[in-house]
């Protein structure tokens, strides 16, 4: 099979981390994936913050938690590295760019041996004051939206691997 492809299949949401840290290597390798996707009209206005601190992404968590009313507990799943995708405000690709520098990342994790998860949380309250003031210590442009943001680190169990719907793609020849 197509090396890529099978990469694609290989793919699945890790939702339980190892505590190892991820190699620096391997952190530069996802932010060369992130900054190599393609963007609308290739003006590439967004910015890639990679967390590869404990402590900071926890504090990001615990604000996303109280800012969202996420249960008790809610913790990203606890990830080595946690990426942060944003994007201008007035840019009306921003959304779109995210989505394919994120899956240039997630895909670049599995080829690493990394798992990953997608978390869409940061995006719905990133302009609450206590997120705000987080993302800003973290070096996300005050003139940006959070677009994207994902759980990164060496996979503690075995992904779930969820068949796929059928009937969701027609070729017309």
């Amino acid at each position: 099979m197509n090396p890529v492809l099978q990469n694609i299949l290989d793919r699945h949401s890790c939702r339980s981390f190892t505590e190892q840290p991820i190699e620096p290597e391997k952190l530069q390798d996802l932010l060369t994936a992130a900054v190599w996707a393609p963007s609308g009209r290739n003006e590439q206005s967004w910015h890639f913050t990679l967390l590869a601190d404990r402590e900071k992404i926890q504090a990001l968590a615990a604000a996303v938690k109280e800012a969202d009313h996420r249960p008790a507990g809610y913790n990203f799943f606890a990830p080595s590295a946690f990426l942060i995708v944003s994007g201008e405000r007035d840019n009306r690709n921003s959304f779109l760019d995210a989505g394919a520098a994120m899956e240039n990342v997630l895909l670049t994790a599995t080829s690493l041996g990394l798992g990953s998860c997608w978390i869409n949380q940061v995006r719905d309250v990133c302009d609450n004051p206590a997120v705000r003031a987080l993302l800003t210590e973290y070096g996300v442009p005050e003139s940006h939206i959070v677009n994207a943001s994902a759980a990164i680190g060496y996979p503690a169990a075995d992904p779930v691997i969820h068949e796929r719907k059928p009937h969701t793609t027609t070729l017309v020849r």
